[in-house]
């Protein structure tokens, strides 16, 4: 079983920065490993004016073979703990449209600033929960996400179906890549298909670079968005636009129902 959560002991220390008043936060952070001095004084520089920015921790899961209904009956006994904590805005979970696709399973815990989020995953009761999620699970990989404003939200609700793509920039080449998006941002929210599109950043700039969801009321029109002209172009048109990317499709789940 592997769980990769290591920008939790990150949030850990940058919780603490925060609540004495530092006044620096991450810029970038290394994968699973505890950062050194100097890399964390090097990553703490330019993020302390996007605290109060929307975050998103996105945990991807795989259940063990044939476990799939013991991991939801675990889900259903510590939900409660997970929903009381006032910190945490939103929480939702979705399943691989195909099953035998990994990752099997996407929880997202939504948040309205770094300092909430941080706040939440360093409550004992919620640390002690995912310390023992890889017990429940084959392999769990936890990333962090700070929202951005490339596209317009659209139409907010509890959508049942959600494209994912994780995205990576190319080398020195975000820059490039954002203004691409901008020039491309009405083509993919003009369809009537699409509800709602929210692009996020990796809060630590570790891969992947780049979290972009969109959300559909159901499969029809995810395939009926997919195969619209543009949307065609627009999807060949990434794989020179992007480092490398990868698209998942999740139907969602009724495990939580915290607004």
């Amino acid at each position: 079983m592997t769980l990769k959560l290591g920008n939790i002991f990150f949030i850990t220390v940058m919780v603490i920065v925060v609540l004495v008043g530092c006044g620096r936060a991450p810029d970038m952070v290394a994968d699973t490993t505890p950062p050194t001095d100097a890399t964390m004084d090097d990553a703490m520089t330019e993020m302390t004016m996007e605290t109060g920015s929307p975050m998103k921790f996105v945990l991807l899961i795989d259940y063990p073979e044939g476990g799939k209904d013991a991991y939801i009956a675990w889900v259903a006994s510590v939900v409660p703990t997970l929903q009381a904590p006032k910190e945490v805005a939103r929480i939702r979970s979705y399943d691989n449209e195909d099953p035998e696709m990994s990752p099997n399973r996407l929880v997202e815990f939504d948040f309205k600033s770094f300092l909430d989020m941080a706040t939440y995953l360093n409550r004992p009761e919620i640390a002690a929960i995912l310390e023992n999620l890889p017990n429940h699970a084959t392999d769990v990989t936890a990333h962090t996400f700070i929202q951005r404003s490339d596209y317009s939200t659209g139409e907010e609700g509890d959508w049942m179906v959600k494209s994912v793509y994780f995205i990576n920039y190319p080398f020195s080449g975000k820059q490039a890549y954002l203004d691409w998006v901008a020039s491309i941002a009405p083509l993919l929210t003009d369809p009537p298909q699409l509800k709602t599109i929210t692009a996020y950043d990796n809060y630590y700039g570790e891969s992947p670079h780049r979290l972009v969801e969109l959300e559909f009321a159901n499969q029809v029109e995810v395939e009926a968005y997919a195969q619209l002209a543009d949307i065609m172009a627009i999807e060949t048109e990434l794989d020179n636009k992007a480092g490398s990317w990868v698209k998942w499709t999740f139907a969602l789940r009724s495990d939580y129902i915290k607004k």
